[in-house]
């Protein structure tokens, strides 16, 4: 979230671009698609981190939930819609 606060503040397509890399990230790596929930962390590999659990005191599926309906509410702002021209 913090790259699409950045982006929008200031404009700046970097920001914009550092969040797409993010998700593009957790999209690969972080999403657990066989048990669901996102993995605390993972190596350089992409491997899970075998100890630390996918919920805890610290971390809970609500943040990541939250995190991406706050991401489709902002999307109209950020990408606004380009209508789309009737073949000729």
């Amino acid at each position: 979230m913090g790259f699409l606060n950045a982006y929008q503040i200031s404009k700046d397509e970097a920001y914009l671009e550092a969040a797409g890399r993010c998700w593009d990230f957790i999209d690969r790596h972080i999403i657990d698609r066989a048990l669901g929930e996102w993995f605390w962390r993972v190596d350089r590999h992409g491997k899970p981190d075998p100890i630390e659990p996918k919920v805890s005191m610290w971390k809970c599926p609500y943040h990541n939930g939250r995190a991406c309906l706050e991401i489709v509410r902002r999307a109209p702002s950020i990408r606004p819609s380009q209508p789309t021209e009737e073949p000729s």
